[in-house]
């Protein structure tokens, strides 16, 4: 891709900050032991053993079906699922395992579990998941009979064709700490008696053993008032207002006639039209007004912020602000099916705005599934060239395709913000393998255009909901500054020791991370030359290597190494620029082996009256002297060290002086040397045998 190319320099591992937020759709399933503490108090050996094999069955059960576990308190547990099929499937293979081990004990003494399950808007927070979702599903599982399953409306619209269970229709039903009522179903297991749903909205089912709840008797007997009670007065009423000589109909006074004998005879019906607001006006029959729209601001973003303010659907939406208003309601009540209407109505309208999009995908994929939402987006994709809407379908596909069709969908469009910050995905941690250092560069360089973009006002048009673009920011934000501190606190560039030998130097080269392929280059032009990778590096994991060796002539002369590697994804990193100076590497070899062998700088002669320093002769290459001093005395005395041969390093001159004489008197001699940095070494003393 010709639009992001991958820089050398050093940049700033991701460092996730502690309490990060995210905010997503998800599945819950709320579980709970019905009548636990009971149980406990009556035997609470036994019940936490029967509770710890249960919770192996039920855990099993949930990571089988693609669930996870994000949170437990002694007998409850809360798991979220991606599909809402599965999790239906989870909780009645749950249910069914459980009841079958039940049957061995008494009524009284069976470990039941209640469920509750809903789809909602969650924050995951650190693992934990919180918000509605949670919170209803919590509500929904006390609705449950122990061994019970008791679903919202949104999850037995998805999968009442499905699963193989009927529902029970339970109707509306007010949650604690829930300011809207949620319409709730009940699982029918296998001989219980299924009713179906009164025709009367918002009116539960009865729920079967011949007994009227008091929900439908209360219902009922509000019905009875209305035909005994209000209806009566209410023509009683009617009949008083047209004595007194005026009915209100459809706006209009109308003036009943006049009685004979009164101005002159009978006149016509006289009809005098009067000016009524709309907002005053009322419909013939004496129904309720209905209010006119509230004025709201032209641009759609601020229409929306102001429609949020009011917790109820909007009335004949017809506007994107309206119908995205509309479906974020109707998703909070749990009316999946009406927030998927209003979703695709808005989304077929003209415009870029991303948010939608991308709450109605997240929809579709817990409705329908990953593959359910493709073949939506597919079609809306087919029919609508909108760039959003294009975005979205991509970010539908297998990785594979995804990130090389988003960075084609971005080079053919910069100035579409939403998919740079797509990008920066797929080349993050969303793509779901550990991200090459490539691969953090060019997040870096993505998540950058996107901040760039917020500060001058072009990233705000993408959103109805400008509270999505603030997180969008936010994470933009935390993920830029990981990717510096890892670039500021690791080795982000390969490196290169050169040791010298007989026949030419040896130079190891060590990468930041494994490589499919490593070349190198002598110079600043010329072709790269292919490495072979170090045979011994990853031997046993049978992993590329992040290491490789490759040879430079004796008489290299000081120049440039230029390095360059395929990572694992296939991005191509370099060329690294690697300066070579044989006498500084030849030095630094050469001391780092003065170092490691300091015993042998001095050697005693078999007589004990000479001492050689034939090791310091060897390395000399690395010195710019050589001292030493007789017993107690000072060390001044300059060893005669020849000059470094460059060609020939190693060699000792046929007329090189190896050796001192020691007076008889002294006990020991001491030697302090000077790297060819000028930097002194320790001061070793060699006591006479």
């Amino acid at each position: 891709m010709g639009v992001i190319k991958p820089t050398a320099a050093p940049w700033p591992e991701p460092r996730e900050g502690a309490g990060t937020l995210k905010r997503r759709m998800a599945v819950i399933v709320a579980a709970d032991v019905a009548g636990y503490s009971r149980l406990v108090a009556e035997d609470e050996e036994g019940t936490l053993r029967r509770l710890a094999e249960y919770r192996t069955l039920f855990d099993g059960c949930i990571a089988r079906h693609g669930g996870r576990i994000f949170n437990t308190a002694g007998d409850s547990v809360m798991s979220q699922f991606d599909s809402v099929v599965e999790a239906v499937r989870a909780a009645v293979d749950i249910q069914t395992t459980l009841r079958s081990r039940n049957l061995s004990f008494a009524p009284g003494r069976r470990l039941e579990f209640r469920m509750g399950i809903t789809v909602g808007d969650v924050v995951e927070r650190d693992g934990d998941l919180l918000g509605d979702g949670v919170n209803i599903a919590a509500r929904l599982q006390s609705l449950a009979a122990p061994g019970g399953i008791c679903v919202s409306r949104t999850v037995h619209e998805a999968v009442t064709t499905k699963v193989p269970v009927s529902f029970r229709d339970l109707g509306p039903q007010t949650l604690k700490h829930i300011p809207t009522p949620v319409h709730a179903y009940m699982v029918a297991w296998p001989g219980e008696r299924v009713e179906a749903p009164t025709a009367t909205a918002g009116r539960p089912a009865r729920r079967g053993g011949g007994r009227m709840p008091w929900g439908a008797l209360r219902w009922m007997l509000v019905a009875l008032a209305i035909v005994f009670i209000v209806l009566p007065t209410l023509r009683l009423v009617r009949r008083t207002i047209e004595k007194e000589g005026g009915m209100l109909a459809s706006g209009e006074i109308v003036v009943p006639p006049r009685a004979a004998g009164e101005g002159g005879g009978a006149k016509p019906p006289e009809t005098k039209p009067v000016d009524v607001k709309p907002t005053d006006r009322k419909p013939a029959g004496g129904g309720p007004a209905k209010a006119a729209k509230p004025a709201l601001p032209a641009d759609p973003s601020a229409a929306f912020a102001q429609l949020a303010r009011d917790p109820k659907p909007v009335a004949n939406a017809s506007t994107v602000a309206e119908l995205y208003h509309n479906a974020r309601v109707l998703e909070t009540k749990g009316d999946a099916l009406g927030a998927r209407r209003a979703y695709l109505t808005l989304v077929r309208l003209p415009g870029e705005f991303i948010d939608p999009q991308l709450r109605l995908a997240a929809l579709l994929r817990i409705q329908d599934g990953r593959a359910g939402a493709r073949e939506v987006y597919a079609d809306l994709a087919a029919s609508n060239p909108a760039r959003a809407v294009q975005l979205v379908y991509v970010q539908q596909l297998p990785p594979a395709e995804r990130r090389s069709k988003i960075e084609a969908l971005v080079a053919d469009d910069p100035g579409f913000i939403p998919g740079w910050y797509a990008l920066a995905g797929v080349y993050g941690d969303e793509s779901g393998s550990v991200p090459t250092l490539t691969e953090r560069r060019l997040e870096y360089d993505a998540l950058d255009r996107v901040l760039s973009a917020d500060e001058d006002g072009k990233l705000a048009p993408f959103f109805l909901d400008q509270r999505m673009r603030a997180e969008w920011v936010d994470n933009a934000k935390r993920r830029k500054a990981a990717i510096e501190a890892r670039f500021n606190g690791a080795s982000t560039r390969p490196t290169a020791s050169f040791r010298r030998g007989d026949q030419g130097w040896l130079a190891a080269v060590t990468l930041p991370e494994p490589a499919t392929g490593i070349a190198y280059r002598i110079g600043d032009s010329g072709a790269f030359v292919p490495v072979a990778a170090a045979e011994s590096a990853d031997s046993g994991s049978r992993k590329p290597t992040a290491t490789a060796n490759f040879n430079l002539p004796a008489d290299q002369t000081r120049t440039t190494v230029y390095l360059s590697y395929n990572d694992l994804s296939g991005g191509h990193a370099g060329p690294f620029p690697i300066p070579f100076d044989p006498r500084e590497a030849l030095a630094a070899n050469q001391r780092q082996v003065l170092e490691l062998t300091s015993g042998s700088w001095l050697d005693w002669a078999a007589d004990r009256d000479l001492v050689y320093f034939n090791h310091l002769i060897v390395y000399r290459c690395a010195l710019k002297e050589a001292r030493i001093g007789f017993g107690d005395g000072p060390i001044d005395m300059a060893l005669p060290l020849p000059p470094c041969d460059e060609i020939k390093p190693y060699g000792v001159p046929a007329d090189a002086r190896v050796s001192v004489p020691v007076p008889a008197d002294v006990t020991g001699v001491s030697v302090a040397l000077t790297y060819a940095d000028g930097s002194p070494s320790e001061v070793r003393t060699f006591e006479r045998p």
